[in-house]
């Protein structure tokens, strides 16, 4: 069984980013290609890493999500970049197969006269990726011809002379800026992607790290994740589901909810009931979990994550389906967010305790909106059900609360920089 293969993970991660905002996958895409090309030329690395550092280079944005930030990103002389850089180095440190990397992503807006004073193998690839980062912001927010002075007169200061050489050199044998500017570096891209080789732990590390990194905006909705993806699990066996079944049901629960990325802060951190309008954005992610997992996830997966909003009667969304269409992992996935949405804490609400989620699951049941099997299952077993969700759930929120607390001391330590 395999939720995924190679290729389509980083596409995957590529389609998630685009929701987010465009400009964090296309400027990722061209700085990934920008250093790829400079790595190429220079011959110091092998395949493996070229690969590893390009993708490091594509997702070296991924800690930014406001667009506040980004609209920080894409200016040229910006002091404000350190966060994104520092969480985007926590998510690759913590949550992905590419941790050895994630140092060239927490240094890549340092400046050369501050890198060389710091110890770190990934220094070199930082300043590659530091000049590649500012070469393509300077054209997004100049959209001018690359003057190749601008980067000159910071030689040593701002960027490595290494840096500047090997891109100099890299642009006249592959012609990197003209392929940017009539789109072909994205076959190359793909081409260099194509080779990209994981195992399935790799590959669901980086799912996890997708589905976290976009979750650890929110603490409410981390928790969430987990919880879900821990009572799925259980009910999964309780419920004796065939071990694909069980499997395809964990992956669903999972990425069930990864169309939150394009939902706002503000919407997911609200703290009190969601107004009409803003439920109605909200209810938008299940259609934006389609768009980022079609194609890419196996459908039996996508189906069970983008359906655990409809219910029996097709009063759900966001296709109202019924009964006849849905199956017992939908079903199970579909109780299983419901129970983790009550038991978690919210700013505005305790979790309700064990009488009151009883009450509405029996409720919905009784109407023909949820499966009375699955429902009676998660009766007899609820407490056990809810107490390993929340063994789990500390776990996490143990590692949430520690790339909080590193990112404060890593943004202290660069910070005071001289």
């Amino acid at each position: 069984m395999s939720v995924i293969n190679s290729k389509d993970v980083i596409n995957i991660i590529r389609k998630a980013l685009n929701l987010i905002d465009y400009r964090l996958v296309n400027h990722g895409e061209r700085v990934g290609y920008i250093l790829y090309k400079m790595m190429q030329y220079e011959n110091a690395y092998s395949e493996k890493e070229i690969l590893d550092y390009t993708i490091s280079g594509l997702f070296h944005d991924i800690g930014a999500y406001k667009t506040e930030e980004i609209d920080n990103l894409v200016k040229f002389e910006t002091n404000n970049v350190l966060g994104h850089s520092i969480y985007g180095y926590l998510f690759f440190k913590y949550l992905s197969p590419l941790d050895d990397f994630a140092e060239a992503i927490l240094y890549h807006h340092i400046d050369y006269d501050k890198l060389i004073k710091l110890d770190s193998k990934h220094k070199p690839i930082a300043e590659y990726l530091n000049l590649a980062d500012r070469i393509d912001v300077y054209k997004i927010s100049s959209k001018q011809a690359l003057d190749p002075n601008l980067f000159l007169n910071q030689r040593d200061k701002k960027f490595s002379g290494r840096a500047l050489e090997l891109f100099q050199n890299a642009q006249k044998e592959y012609k990197i800026i003209e392929h940017i500017e009539d789109d072909s570096y994205i076959i190359e891209l793909n081409q260099l992607m194509e080779s990209a080789t994981f195992n399935s732990t790799e590959k669901e590390m980086f799912l996890y790290m997708l589905a976290y990194s976009i979750d650890f905006r929110s603490e409410y909705t981390v928790m969430h994740n987990i919880a879900t993806v821990s009572i799925a699990d259980e009910l999964g066996k309780l419920m004796n589901l065939s071990l694909e079944d069980q499997y395809n049901l964990h992956y669903g629960a999972l990425l069930h909810d990864i169309g939150k990325i394009t939902t706002p802060l503000d919407i997911l951190e609200a703290p009190r009931k969601l107004t009409y309008d803003e439920m109605m954005i909200m209810k938008q992610h299940v259609a934006m979990s389609e768009a980022i997992l079609k194609d890419y996830i196996e459908p039996d997966i996508m189906e069970i994550a983008i359906r655990h909003h409809e219910k029996l009667d097709g009063s759900g969304y966001h296709k109202g389906l019924t009964a006849e269409q849905l199956t017992l992992p939908q079903r199970i996935l579909a109780v299983t967010d419901i129970i983790s949405a009550l038991s978690g804490k919210r700013s505005y609400k305790d979790s309700f305790d064990d009488e009151i989620i009883i009450k509405i699951l029996t409720k919905d049941a009784n109407d023909g909106k949820l499966d009375k099997d699955v429902v009676e299952c998660v009766i007899a077993n609820l407490d056990k059900l809810l107490s390993d969700s929340e063994d789990k759930c500390s776990v996490t929120l143990f590692i949430y609360q520690d790339i909080n607390n590193k990112f404060k001391e890593i943004y202290n330590q660069i910070s005071n920089l001289h």
